[in-house]
Order: C-alpha cells, then sequence, then structure tokens
C-alpha cells in the first residue's frame, strides 16, 4: 500500500512503518481535520525498527505553499522520520495534541517544523494548534535560498496556540532563527510556548 493512501485508512491506535529508502514526492503530503487518531490512541507513522527513512520533496518548487507535511490532524505520533526538501516548511504542524518524536528536518526552503494554522478560516487563537510535543527533534540546514530571512529551525509563530512543547530538541545551521516565537498585531499575540532542554 502507498503511504499516502495508508494516512487514510489508518484507525486510532493503529500504526504505518515506513521500510528504510528515499520516498520522493512532488507535492505536500496532507493529513487534513478531520483525519484523527483520539486520547490514548494514536495514529503513528513510524520508521520501522533500524530502518533510516527519508520523505524528499526536491521535486517541489519554491512556493508559500509547498510544504513537506502538512498535519492538520489531531493525535497523531511520527517517529523517526527525515523531512527534505520541501519547497516551504519541511512540516507545518497544524493539529492538537500531537507528539513529533526523533524526526529531521533539513535542507528545506523555509522552516523546519512550524506550528501555524492551515487553514486561514482559523482566525482565534482558540483555533489555532494547541498542545503538541515536538521531542527530541532536530532542524538544520533550512535556508530559503531567495533571501536567506525566513528559514527557522522552529517555528511557533503567527497564528500559534496555546501548550506547545519543545523538549530536547536541536537548531543548527538555519538561515534565520534557532526558534522563532513571532507574533505581530494582526493576527493577535500567540499563546505560550515551552522551549525546555534545547540547543540553538
Amino acid at each position: 500500500m502507498k503511504f499516502t493512501d495508508a494516512l487514510s485508512k489508518v484507525s486510532a491506535g493503529g500504526t504505518i512503518y515506513l521500510l528504510g529508502g528515499t520516498y520522493s514526492y512532488s507535492s505536500p503530503i496532507i493529513i487534513d481535520d478531520t483525519n484523527n487518531g483520539s486520547s490514548g490512541k494514536y495514529k503513528t507513522v513510524s520508521a520501522a525498527p533500524g530502518a533510516t527513512v527519508v520523505l524528499d520533496f526536491s521535486s517541489e518548487s519554491t512556493s508559500n505553499s509547498n510544504y513537506g507535511v502538512v498535519l492538520d490532524g489531531d493525535y497523531w505520533h511520527w517517529y523517526g522520520i527525515k523531512i527534505q526538501n520541501a519547497g516551504d516548511n519541511g512540516m507545518l504542524l497544524a493539529g492538537n495534541n500531537n507528539i513529533i518524536e526523533l524526526c529531521e528536518f533539513y535542507n528545506n526552503q523555509d522552516t523546519g517544523l512550524q506550528i501555524s494554522r492551515y487553514k486561514s478560516s482559523n482566525t482565534t487563537l482558540a483555533s489555532w494548534p494547541t498542545s503538541n510535543i515536538v521531542l527530541n527533534c532536530s532542524s538544520h540546514d533550512n535556508c530559503d535560498d531567495a533571501t536567506m530571512e525566513n528559514a527557522d529551525g522552529f517555528a511557533a509563530k503567527l497564528t500559534c496556540g496555546s501548550g506547545n512543547v519543545f523538549d530536547g530538541c536541536y537548531s543548527y545551521n538555519n538561515s534565520d532563527d534557532g526558534w522563532d516565537l513571532y507574533a505581530k498585531e494582526a493576527p493577535g499575540a500567540i499563546g505560550v510556548v515551552t522551549i525546555q532542554n534545547c540547543i540553538a
């Protein structure tokens, strides 16, 4: 079964194991906001034990909409996956109560992993991504070639809800910030973000 097909079929509490190798994509992988696990029954995407799994988006052009992975669903657990060469963010984390663990983001044209809304119709703090945990991940060598001003290692900015945590993460060799928590008058303040046991 194709990985993208499995994403739509896995049930709450189930696991998709990816065998070792490089998986190439020319457009974003989108997990929409109707595709959810539940509390205590995460939908899991994991590298098979001992395997190195790379999701490669080098066929994408540079564009604000050319993400690698868009995770707009809730209660997902991503484990041990590498994401590279996206035309924008390596992963846009837009859902709630997700765990991103031991993943690596690099050589993307914008921030490696960014916590922000996906749908512009989510206009309030309460509707923005909340209570996600990014655990023991690394993000490096992300660089927007056009301006070299926007590619952070990690970001929780602009439209980020409350209770998001980065724990044990490394950010280095990115063209902009290690962590970006930018907020502006419109659309308003973001929620509290916790960064602990991390290195930039």
